[in-house]
């Protein structure tokens, strides 16, 4: 719209740089050798916020943290994400989010450890109340499927602390997302020689997507779907095991 752009985030993509290097860049030069194949990606870190600049898209003023940024995703985080175009319409997603007048949905596949596989059952639900870097903090998760020692996760965040959804998977469900390079212990071992993985935790990608986002007081609703790459990742990780990640992504 003319007030606010809504954006299928990549993963591995930075929302915005506060210190930008010259991966960070945008040139003439690096878009005609992005053009034409030759730009090795491993020289490439384009936040969010200057890829849209750099494609003529107008961005508030108004944040602290990067342009037209209301809120954020993490890096490896895929999905949608609401940017404002004018400073009228920042201030007003703004007080959206403060308000808590937004839901913001996301699907997440976990790796649970033995010990607590029964209570993390398909079809069990609930609240994960754990403060996240000392203040409040609430989730609401259900299982939707489970396989193996990986479940696939549908979730909705109460509250909006940063890393709130890694945290509660971690620490609250004691179930990791996997290939998350911070709270997945287990990660390495599943990358193995893979090119792929190797690449993906390289750029910091894990299996949590933000799916979806509302804002009903704007009648804004808006659902995304799953990236392809998860289901090229689960392929890669069909070995013992994980080959129960592939019936996940797949469901």
């Amino acid at each position: 719209t003319p007030e606010l752009v809504i954006v299928n985030k990549p993963s591995g993509m930075a929302c915005w740089h506060k210190k930008k290097t010259s991966k960070g860049q945008i040139t003439t030069a690096r878009l005609n050798r992005m053009k034409k194949g030759l730009e090795d990606k491993s020289t490439v870190d384009v936040s969010l916020v200057d890829a849209l600049l750099a494609s003529n898209v107008p961005l508030s003023t108004l944040g602290l943290e990067g342009r037209g940024l209301v809120h954020r995703i993490d890096r490896g985080t895929c999905g949608c994400i609401i940017l404002a175009k004018t400073n009228d319409m920042h201030a007003r997603l703004v007080s959206d989010f403060f308000l808590r007048n937004c839901r913001k949905t996301y699907t997440a596949i976990v790796r649970t450890p033995d010990d607590v596989i029964d209570a993390i059952a398909e079809g069990e639900g609930g609240v994960i109340d754990l403060p996240v870097t000392g203040r409040p903090a609430k989730t609401v998760y259900h299982v939707t499927k489970r396989v193996g020692r990986y479940a696939h996760l549908s979730l909705e965040t109460l509250t909006g602390r940063k890393h709130q959804v890694r945290v509660h998977c971690a620490n609250g469900l004691n179930s990791p997302v996997l290939l998350d390079p911070i709270n997945d212990a287990a990660a390495s071992s599943s990358v193995g020689s893979s090119k792929l993985l190797k690449s993906m935790t390289a750029r910091q990608q894990f299996f949590l997507h933000a799916s979806g986002l509302a804002i009903p007081k704007r009648n804004l609703r808006v659902q995304v779907p799953l990236p392809e790459w998860w289901k090229e990742a689960a392929i890669e990780l069909e070995q013992g095991d994980e080959a129960s990640v592939a019936e996940l992504v797949n469901k």
